[in-house]
C-alpha cells in the first residue's frame, strides 16, 4: 500500500477467507431466494421445475425440485454482477453480506473502488452464470473462480487472485494507528 489516502494513519485488517465465504453465503442467499422468487412466480422461463414422486410405505410422497435454465443462469450472471459490482463500487463499498460482518472493499489505498474496478474483481462470481450457454467454459469459469478465491488465505494481504487484478482489498475495519 502507498502512503497516500485514508490508510495513511490507520493499520488496515484484511479480512480473512473464513468471514469473506460466510459474507459470500449471505450474499447467495439473498440473491438466489430473489431469483427464484422472480422465476417461479414471475418469469417462469428462468427456472426448470422438476416433480419428484415416490411411494415410501404405502405413502405417496412428492417433491419439487427447481433450477435455472440456460437463459435463467445468463440472468442469474448478470444479477449478480450488478448486486456486486453496484454495491461495492457505492458508497457503503459492500454488499450486503459483507456489510453484515463488518467488511468493505477499497482499492489498494483505502479509497472506493471504480465501477470498472468492482466489476473486474467481483468475475469470479458472475462469470461462470454468463458462460452457461457454453457449457465448457462454464466448467472452466468455474474451475478458475475457486482457484481465484482459494488464494486468500495464502497472500499477506488475505488477497484472492481477482483482488490482486483489480488492485483491490477487502477489510475489516481501519484501526488508528498506534502513537
Amino acid at each position: 500500500m502507498t502512503d497516500q489516502g485514508p490508510f495513511a494513519a490507520m493499520q488496515v485488517v484484511p479480512a480473512g477467507f473464513g468471514r469473506r465465504l460466510a459474507a459470500r453465503i449471505i450474499d447467495a442467499i439473498v440473491v438466489l431466494a430473489s431469483f427464484f422468487v422472480v422465476g417461479i412466480y414471475l418469469w417462469p422461463e428462468l427456472v426448470e421445475t422438476t416433480t419428484l414422486v415416490s411411494n415410501v410405505d404405502g405413502a405417496r410422497l412428492e417433491s419439487v425440485n427447481y433450477a435455472p435454465t440456460v437463459l435463467g443462469s445468463a440472468v442469474l450472471g448478470i444479477v449478480l454482477w450488478a448486486y456486486t459490482a453496484l454495491q461495492e463500487s457505492g458508497r457503503a463499498q459492500a454488499t450486503l453480506g459483507k456489510r453484515a460482518l463488518g467488511l468493505r472493499v477499497t482499492d489498494l489505498d483505502g479509497t472506493r473502488v471504480s465501477l470498472l474496478a468492482a466489476s473486474y474483481r467481483s468475475w469470479p462470481f458472475w462469470l461462470p452464470g454468463l458462460l452457461a450457454v457454453v457449457g465448457t467454459l462454464e466448467a472452466i469459469a468455474g474451475i478458475a473462480a475457486i482457484v481465484a478465491c482459494l488464494f486468500v488465505p495464502f497472500t499477506r494481504r488475505k488477497q484472492g487472485l481477482h483482488d490482486m487484478m483489480a488492485r483491490c482489498l477487502v477489510v475489516r475495519r481501519p484501526l488508528p494507528a498506534a502513537q
